[in-house]
């Protein structure tokens, strides 16, 4: 008997073992659509039901915002997501577009349909750029 089989009770030659498994696939990325405000105003002028998320300070919303526009601060969506429906459209807005990207793929994470969903191209400024100060609400 063999050393090797005298203190571990096996042969000296190995059987083969199984291949790992393959890894899983990394998931797809999240897409976020952008509106553009030219777009996401012509759609509220013509009465479509979309809902737009102001993610700013309270504050910033109540110095100006965007017609219609329901306030929800960025730390709030997770408590208050579920107030926002699923079956229309729902653009978020923040001060230059980049957070409300974040807040769409958050949303599309927990359930929303991504097509639903649309982060306003450069925010708020963005579409005081293209309307000025006119184009808001107090």
């Amino acid at each position: 008997m063999s050393f090797i089989k005298k203190l571990f009770g096996k042969s000296e030659t190995t059987e083969p073992t199984a291949a790992p498994p393959p890894p899983s696939p990394e998931p797809a990325p999240i897409r976020v659509t952008e509106i553009s405000p030219a777009d996401l105003k012509a759609r509220l002028d013509n009465g479509d039901e979309v809902i737009v998320v102001d993610m700013r300070q309270g504050w910033e919303y109540h110095s100006g915002h965007i017609p219609g526009a329901l306030h929800m601060f960025i730390q709030e969506i997770p408590a208050r997501m579920n107030e926002l429906p699923k079956d229309r459209d729902v653009v978020f807005q923040c001060w230059h577009g980049n957070t409300s990207m974040d807040a769409s793929a958050f949303l599309i994470q927990n359930g929303w349909d991504a097509a639903r969903i649309f982060s306003l191209s450069g925010g708020m400024a963005g579409w005081v750029t293209a309307f000025g100060p006119a184009g808001l609400e107090k």
